[in-house]
């Protein structure tokens, strides 16, 4: 269901199967473990997530907004075209990544510079 893994500085949240009220506790309890530690960059991987319960959308916006106050921040990254578009329905407005690689290079931008 969940699982983490760090890659240098950032702390990567797999989800699989299904995120719902019966497990958003569950969630929440790693989130809150991670936040503990000082991590202040999290990637939360949807890449194995079958199902999200559209009510947990706003509660996923909170929880990021609550890191940001904190001076982290969290991305979303891998979901598949269901999960893209729940979020989207519910009105999340924020960039859903790719991968979980592109999500954490976003961590990283380059200098206009290293652009060209």
């Amino acid at each position: 269901m969940f699982g983490v893994k760090q890659l240098n500085d950032i702390l990567v949240m797999d989800v699989s199967g299904e995120l719902g009220l019966s497990n958003v506790r569950q969630f929440d309890t790693l989130l809150t473990q991670v936040l503990r530690e000082r991590v202040g960059r999290v990637v939360v991987d949807f890449s194995n997530l079958s199902h999200l319960d559209y009510k947990l959308v706003p509660h996923l916006v909170d929880r990021m907004i609550e890191v940001q106050c904190q001076g982290g921040e969290i991305k979303l990254a891998g979901g598949n075209h269901y999960i893209s578009n729940i979020l989207k329905a519910m009105g999340f407005e924020e960039e859903l990544y790719p991968s979980v690689e592109d999500a954490v290079i976003s961590f990283t931008p380059m200098s206009e510079e290293e652009w060209q």
